[in-house]
Order: C-alpha cells, then sequence, then structure tokens
C-alpha cells in the first residue's frame, strides 16, 4: 500500500471519531515556554483547523511570535491504562492569523458546526477586522493517529510526515 493510500485508509477510520469532538487541545511557545490550552474546532477535508480567538489571548500572542504549534483531540478516556484503548490525532505544524477578507471558508465551516457562531459574531464583522474574535489557521505538517482499538500491536499510525 502506497503511502498516500494508507493515509486515506486511516482519514476513513479517524475523520468520523475527529469530526464528533468539537474540543481541540493546542500548544504554542514563547521563549521556549510552552502553554497549552483548549479551542473549538472545525476541520477541512484537507486536515486543515481553523478556530476562533481574541487575537489578545495568550496563545494568540504567542502564534504571533512563533508558528509552530501542536495540538491533539481525543475523545473521553475514563479507565485508564490496560483498560481503556485510546484514540487520539496528534498534530504538529504551523498557524497563522486569517485576515478578514479571507475567512469566508472557514466562517462557513464553523458556522455549520457551531450554529450559535452567527449570532456570536456576525460574517460582514469577521470580513471587516472588525469583530472581537478572529480565525486562525493550523497547517499540518506532520499527523500521527494514535489508535490502540484498529492497531493494538502498532498504535502510532503516521497519516503525513
Amino acid at each position: 500500500m502506497s503511502e498516500k493510500e494508507s493515509s486515506t485508509a486511516l482519514r476513513h477510520i479517524y475523520r468520523p471519531i475527529v469530526d464528533q469532538i468539537k474540543l481541540m487541545q493546542l500548544a504554542t511557545s514563547r521563549e521556549n515556554r510552552p502553554w497549552l490550552c483548549n479551542v473549538w474546532y472545525v476541520m477541512d477535508d484537507d486536515d486543515q483547523i481553523y478556530w476562533i480567538s481574541r487575537p489578545s489571548r495568550r496563545h494568540s500572542l504567542e502564534i504571533a511570535d512563533n508558528i509552530y504549534v501542536a495540538a491533539t483531540i481525543h475523545g473521553p478516556h475514563n479507565s485508564g491504562l490496560l483498560d481503556d484503548a485510546g484514540q487520539a490525532l496528534i498534530i504538529s505544524g504551523h498557524a497563522r492569523q486569517i485576515p478578514g477578507p479571507d475567512t469566508t471558508k472557514a466562517y462557513n465551516l464553523y458556522a455549520a458546526r457551531f450554529p450559535k457562531l452567527r449570532d456570536f459574531q456576525s460574517e460582514e464583522d469577521i470580513f471587516r477586522d472588525q469583530g472581537h474574535h478572529v480565525f486562525y489557521q493550523l497547517t499540518p505538517d506532520e499527523i500521527i493517529w494514535w489508535d490502540e482499538v484498529n492497531f493494538p500491536k502498532q498504535s502510532r499510525q503516521v497519516v503525513l510526515g
């Protein structure tokens, strides 16, 4: 199986799972000091990830200084080691704030997943860079699907990188 075929097969496994999970852990850093936060996210068909945040938040300020980030998306694990097979998408890549005029795709994807976005902040405000929140995009350089359910002997599956 080629690398592309393998990645496509893995996507068929992980996309239905991560599409049900709405909260992502995002790691940023500044001056070798890591920071971890949670953001409500949406993923497009190419595994690009989008979220909204205030530009004044620590993770947003750190992205402005250092575009390299990591993220993980995983469901609840209640039992723990050996009693609860885990699944998680682990990503590293670079993030950027999306300029207002380029936010249409991100806004529409996010609003489809989180319909209250339209009440929270209008597309016009984001488009004009006049809103309190802006869109960010994570472009993956590396994606690992960690899956003890489908791959118990080799849980670490490389999707990209």
